[in-house]
């Protein structure tokens, strides 16, 4: 079911303004991803890079958005850039580690287990973690020598858990631990897939790690309308959500804070090829990262899924919101 504090916020209405009414959609399509505003020492650690570099994205919006971004960063630093998307990771990744694409943004948790589930098969143990750090030290562990990690943003796409948000802000509830509280007088129905009752970061693990009581579950899908219908029906009153869904609380409901860090840290991570790893690449990639929290990619999703901006259009406006360029 996986992917897939505040920095440099970015602001819905700016970026609505960035392409107004032009806006025509999402784009998944490659192509040369340019921001006029100059070479930003800041951006590029005062170093200038060289050579093409394609940029891979999964199919998916958040992901096309991000490699949108890394694009145009470094296009700002001298690469000549371009993006391509794929199906899936299976697709992709042989095309990174093959040097056919030069970086691609990743989900942390996510790719440590692919790659574990690779070498080690599809039911070995997990060596993601629900702290990052660790997360990351298995990850790095698990690359082979042609690529490498580079810093993992505060931003996430993970599982979580959401409530009505008249429930929580009846019962002054933020997190997790303090909605184990109330349900030991008030048990709740559980939605979400069908895997959700025998998977450890979904019901087993909220009995284990929280110590919750449920009353019941009802089968629906991974964050989706049949999940979202059934919160606002009243048949559940917790389902499974992903945070970085800009959506969630549009619709009534609140995504609770894994404070306990039952799911596993699926941050997200620039994965280049070692001749990037270091240089201008490296310093404009660490320099997103460093502007990426959860919020700015909630902002980020919502300008280009709920208001149709295009991918290159949304990157460089955050470039700019983030002061990385002039």
């Amino acid at each position: 079911m996986s992917r897939r504090t505040r920095s440099a916020v970015i602001s819905i209405a700016s970026l609505a303004l960035a392409f107004g009414a032009t806006a025509c959609g999402s784009s998944s399509s490659g192509g040369d991803q340019s921001v006029k505003a100059g070479n930003g020492p800041s951006l590029c650690g005062g170093q200038t890079g060289s050579g093409k570099v394609v940029v891979g994205a999964a199919g998916f919006s958040e992901n096309e958005t991000l490699a949108a971004i890394y694009a145009a960063a470094l296009k700002e630093c001298g690469y000549d850039t371009s993006t391509k998307t794929f199906d899936s990771r299976e697709v992709y990744y042989p095309a990174l580690k093959k040097g056919t694409i030069g970086v691609v943004p990743e989900y942390a948790a996510t790719l440590t287990d692919f790659i574990n589930g690779q070498v080690n098969g599809a039911n070995a143990p997990s060596k993601a973690s629900g702290q990052i750090d660790q997360t990351m030290t298995a990850l790095k562990g698990e690359l082979p020598s042609s690529l490498a990690a580079l810093d993992a943003a505060d931003a996430t796409d993970k599982n979580a858990f959401a409530i009505p948000t008249q429930l929580a802000s009846d019962n002054n509830i933020t997190t997790m631990s303090e909605l184990a509280t109330y349900t030991q007088g008030h048990p709740l129905t559980l939605a979400g897939p069908p895997e959700c009752p025998t998977r450890p970061f979904c019901e087993p693990g909220l009995k284990k790690t929280y110590n919750m009581k449920i009353a019941g579950f009802k089968q629906t899908d991974a964050g989706g309308p049949l999940t979202i219908k059934a919160l606002k029906q009243g048949t559940a009153q917790i389902g499974l959500v992903f945070t970085s869904d800009p959506t969630i609380s549009a619709k009534g409901f609140t995504v609770l804070d894994d404070d306990k860090n039952l799911q596993a840290s699926d941050n997200i991570v620039p994965i280049v090829s070692s001749s990037l790893a270091n240089g201008a690449a490296a310093s404009a990639l660490n320099a997103i990262s460093a502007k990426l929290d959860e919020q700015t990619l909630l902002d980020l999703n919502k300008a280009v899924i709920v208001d149709h901006g295009q991918p290159a259009e949304v990157a460089a406006q955050f470039l700019q919101q983030a002061g990385l360029t002039s």
